[in-house]
């Protein structure tokens, strides 16, 4: 097939046309993202049961739940909370499950129960992370509330028929209410409770068909339309009627308004009224696209309002995305610019353009692979394909350079570039199967880590599939034709002055090659004694690991809890003084580059504090958009300290966390589990966790999951009840009625649907003493007080109860300064220094470590693994090639050195080592071999030809320094400019970036010196084999 491709006038060109096509047709169809989505399969089931309480929800409905859901095929994980008046639970699939399957499994035996109690609403069950959020437009204006969400509602309209919007979210709404309130008096002046009020509505606001009327001409549909459309129409209903013919309507006996259901559901924004449309995109569209085409809407809507209603996009999730992607298409240009240089430097122009070229080769077949395969452009596969730049261009260089050598001898143009290519056929295969099976087994990592760091290798392994087919059928028939210039051996005076020093500098790395074999058993001594020395340093803690880097991102949020059953004006007063603080901090702050404002815009959600997982009006989250990271001179965690010392004290805040809205793949630094049964063992534990965690300087925000509710009355009927004819579930309905009210109809009006709520007025319910004197109505009309047919008890139960796989659960979280100490180094000192104490305090309690922690062992374990699967088949690959069970260990030293190469680099660099760095390294073991390879098979090529082992070492040296320059100078070309990136963006890839690039510097210098030298210490011992068998001493 070589041959054929050299010698045919086109097919070589039709072959690269056809590779290059298929990329290009692929490659605008990618759609573009910060990191591959790394989610698993998580499945919702929330289930509504107004009025009760979270111990009521955990014991009605978290354990019926997890009854029905724990024999699901697939099943990882459940984690059930019980709050009040919500039952929400998210359920975790396992890898390799299929979704569909799982979440209609789930369906099924959730809707199968019939043990909930009868007034709880139906479970949804529903798949999450079907979307991703784009960005948000805020909404404001001088108008009223009502004015203001007809427009944004109508607004919503327009959005959805944007291509890729796959779900609108408003935040600033409830649901709309006609609340029908009456007082206590009233009620009992006519005989009625409030929940027999509701009844009444109910019955006489319908709406329902009556069938077909069939006459002899046409059949006639009928229908009974009574139902009220507007809050006059409801004011106008008979509710009450005497004997002698007189009504009363709901007007004059009721109090009608038309509000949200819930006050403490609202946004501010700049200080404004607002409400806020969250715009997600599907998974399979594009976000910059989406956010593009979102932006012209937005200007567009302004052109027409004309500053009527003020729109501004916030929460713009695409400017990170955008900033990333450009900032390392940036640095692959400049990678490509130092290896066409590389290039030049050693092959004439005309002889390095065809080796470049099998770079596109390999980008293109690399997209279309990605485009097959469902990959998108996000920081990995992009820095996949910076590390392709260089060892893309292995098999070419060592092709050409080979070639060059044929081009030398007495044969014609064919033969050259065929012979220069099957010479060095098999180490180039070798090379790419050993590269293969190292980076194959890596694409199957486990974890979110795992699911985001596995592209990586798909993406390199299609690269160099492409450039292998571009290197063996394309490059020898474009080499042909310039066997006739290499022969003239005209060379410029800069060719001649380069080629001359080489060949001085190729002589002094022989000698030096030949010394290393003379000393060759203090050069193995030397190997040992700085592999067990790296070991003991790391072992020594001296190196600290996380999972992934910080990136600082545009938007930080301050998420206020005050106790449960704060109002909400305390609340606001609170979350304005958390605002406030914030601007002060941008005026007051050091300028911004071309004088910009560091706070963009303030977003204050009340109803909303995603760390606390709770709803109502004690909490709130004030949302900042900030100038762009790559802008602003101050850092999230300096911004964040300032921030903090600037808001001061907040009498009756219970906490107070400043963070960034995600942690991405990593999850949360420090995450620890406590389970057992009695939740106030639980609470004394966490806290004494959460003090022991306040004692190190690096941790902050620290919060559990488990906190006291609201204070409660409870009700229990007294002996005599029952005479009266009264029972429980009598009761108990009346005074919901009352307080809770009963919800008597839901319509649809226009856009919105509509609850009609009635229940007593809100003087007859606003304070303990309304309670003490409510009255309860008895069967036969007759009333009685309250507290003749029950006895109330105070209580206070907890605010949320979670299950975690049907274990009592509470979960405590931190953050860690990353300046001060990584979340590994943390829990390390726990796990050494306290937990066991701890566990003999707490012999119930149960404790597990999650988050980052967890996350890097399940990630890390499965690169380990990977690691040795490649490892064993690299060694079988080269004990097949060498036809020996010892030489592929000299080859496969090149790999711990590479490794101590990685970590001494990073230590050089300032950073502690994490997951992309542990990708990185087990990605040297398929790249450093090459050389290695190549080496060792000329040694044996020269111990073929009847030289000692010694000379055939050194020779070898002094034959491959060129070919092995070049492989890992355009490697280290491609992404030098990344390792010297001072841009935050590039946090998440440097420890990567760091690992090839100084394996490589480290392997380069020592593959040339010590490999020839362990070569002939093993054929001192015998285990060399030359033309098939072991040499003889």
């Amino acid at each position: 097939m070589i041959r054929w491709f050299a010698g045919h006038p086109t097919a070589a060109n039709l072959l690269l046309i056809l590779l290059l096509a298929a990329g290009l047709f692929a490659a605008p169809a990618l759609k573009r993202e910060t990191f591959p989505d790394y989610r698993p399969v998580e499945v919702s089931v929330q289930v509504i049961y107004r009025g009760a309480s979270a111990a009521d929800v955990e014991d009605a409905v978290c354990r019926r739940l997890h009854d029905a859901i724990k024999g699901v095929d697939y099943l990882d994980e459940m984690v059930c909370v019980a709050q009040d008046n919500l039952a929400s639970a998210t359920v975790t699939m396992q890898a390799g499950g299929d979704a569909i399957r799982f979440l209609n499994d789930i369906d099924t035996e959730v809707n199968a129960l019939t043990d909930l109690p009868t007034r709880a609403e139906r479970p949804i069950v529903r798949e999450l992370h079907r979307s991703d959020l784009v960005a948000a437009v805020a909404v404001s204006g001088d108008m009223s509330s009502s004015q203001l969400e007809d427009y944004a509602l109508r607004l919503e309209e327009r959005i959805m028929t944007l291509r890729g919007v796959a779900q609108v979210t408003l935040q600033g709404l409830s649901q709309r209410q006609w609340q029908v309130e009456v007082p206590r008096a009233v009620l009992a002046q006519y005989g009625l409770s409030a929940s027999d009020l509701a009844a009444r509505v109910r019955q006489q606001s319908i709406d329902v068909p009556l069938g077909t009327l069939e006459t002899r001409d046409r059949d006639v549909l009928l229908r009974f339309t009574d139902q009220r459309r507007s809050l006059q129409e409801l004011a106008a209903l008979v509710v009450v009627s005497g004997a002698a013919g007189g009504e009363l309507t709901l007007a004059d006996i009721a109090t009608l308004k038309e509000v949200g259901e819930q006050p403490e559901a609202q946004v501010y924004f700049n200080g404004k009224r607002a409400v806020v449309l969250e715009v997600s995109k599907s998974l399979r569209d594009d976000a910059l696209s989406v956010m593009d085409e979102l932006t012209t809407l937005v200007e567009s809507e302004r052109l027409r309002l004309q500053d009527t209603i003020q729109l501004k996009l916030t929460q713009n999730m695409t400017s990170i995305v955008r900033e990333r992607l450009e900032m390392l298409v940036s640095n692959g240009i400049m990678g490509l610019v130092l290896l066409v240089l590389v290039m030049g430097l050693f092959f004439r122009p005309r002889l390095a353009l065809w080796a470049v070229l099998g770079l596109p080769v390999a980008f293109m077949g690399a997209f279309f692979v990605m485009s097959l395969s469902g990959l998108s452009l996000n920081m990995i596969t992009l820095v996949a394909l910076l590390m392709a730049i260089g060892i893309v261009m292995d098999d070419a260089v060592v092709i050409a350079d080979n070639i060059v050598v044929q081009a030398k001898k007495n044969v014609s143009p064919l033969t050259a570039v065929v012979e220069g290519t099957r010479q060095v056929l098999p180490g180039v295969m070798s090379s790419f199967l050993t590269t293969v099976w190292v980076f194959a087994p890596l694409a199957f990592l486990a974890g979110e880590l795992g699911a985001v760091l596995e592209v990586l290798p798909v993406v390199l392994i299609a690269a160099l599939a492409a450039s292998l087919i571009e290197a063996f059928w394309i490059l020898p028939h474009h080499l042909k034709g310039s066997i006739a210039i290499l022969r003239q051996d005209k060379k410029s005076r800069f060719r001649r002055a380069f080629d001359d020093r080489f060949e001085l500098f190729q002589e002094r790395v022989g000698k030096l090659a030949d010394l290393f074999v003379q000393w060759r058993h203090a050069v193995l001594g030397m190997v040992l004694l700085v592999l067990l020395g790296t070991v003991g340093f790391m072992a020594g803690g001296h190196i600290g690991t996380e999972a992934m880097p910080d990136m600082d991102g545009d938007t930080l949020e301050a998420r206020l809890l005050m106790p449960q059953g704060t109002p909400l004006a305390r609340t606001e007063a609170a979350a304005a003084k958390v605002e406030a603080a914030v601007r002060q901090l941008g005026e007051s702050l050091p300028a911004q580059p071309d004088a910009a404002p560091l706070v963009q815009a303030t977003q204050v959600r009340f109803n909303y504090n995603p760390s606390a997982r709770e709803a109502g009006a004690h909490v709130a989250t004030v949302m900042v958009d900030l100038l762009s990271a790559e802008r602003r001179n101050i850092t999230l965690d300096g911004l964040t300290t300032a921030w903090r010392d600037e808001i001061g004290d907040i009498t009756g805040l219970a906490s107070l966390i400043i963070q960034e809205p995600g942690f991405g793949p990593a999850g949360v630094p420090i995450e620890v589990r406590l389970q057992a049964e009695s939740l106030d063992d639980l609470k004394v534990a966490a806290l004494e966790l959460a003090d022991h965690l306040a004692g190190y300087e690096a941790v902050y925000n620290i919060i559990d999951d488990l906190r006291p509710g609201k204070p409660q009355r409870t009700f229990q009927l007294t002996d005599g009840a029952l005479a009266l004819g009264l029972t429980a579930d009598m009761v108990a309905t009346q005074l919901r009625g009352a307080f809770l009210g009963e919800i008597a109809d839901t319509q649809r009006i226009g856009q919105q649907d509509v609850e009609i709520l009635v229940r007593q007025g809100e003087g007859d319910r606003s304070s303990l003493e309304d309670l003490a004197d409510q009255s309860i109505l008895l069967p036969d009309g007759r009333q009685v007080s309250l507290e003749v047919v029950v006895q109330m008890k105070k209580q206070r139960d907890w605010a949320m109860i979670t299950r975690i796989n049907g274990l009592r659960t509470v979960t405590v979280q931190a953050n860690v300064d990353a300046r001060l100490a990584s979340a590994q180094t943390i829990v390390n000192a726990i796990r050494e220094n306290w937990l066991d104490d701890f566990q003999t305090r707490h012999p119930a309690v149960k404790v597990s470590f999650e988050g980052q922690v967890a996350s890097s062992a399940e990630t890390g374990g499965s690169i380990a693994r990977g690691l040795m699967i490649g490892l064993l088949g690299i060694f079988v690959i080269l004990s097949f090639q060498f036809r020996s069970y010892a030489e592929p260990f000299i080859v496969m030293l090149a790999i711990p050195l590479a490794f101590v190469g990685a970590l001494w680099g990073h230590v050089l660099m300032g950073w502690y080592i994490s997951m992309p760095s542990m990708i990185g390294a087990a990605s040297l073991a398929g790249i450093v071999v090459n050389d290695a390879i190549l080496l060792v098979q000329f040694i044996k090529e020269n111990r073929s030809k009847g030289l000692t082992a010694i000379v055939a070492a050194g020779q070898s040296s002094r034959d491959r320094l060129r070919a092995i320059l070049i492989t890992s100078t355009t490697t280290i070309a491609g992404l030098l400019p990344l390792l010297a990136e001072t841009s935050v963006q590039s946090a998440s890839i440097k420890p990567l970036v760091i690992s090839v690039v100084f394996g490589l510097l480290t392997t380069t210098v020592l593959v040339l010196l010590v490999i020839p030298a362990i070569y002939v210490l093993f054929d001192d011992w015998g285990w060399t084999r030359v033309n098939g068998t072991e040499t003889e001493q």
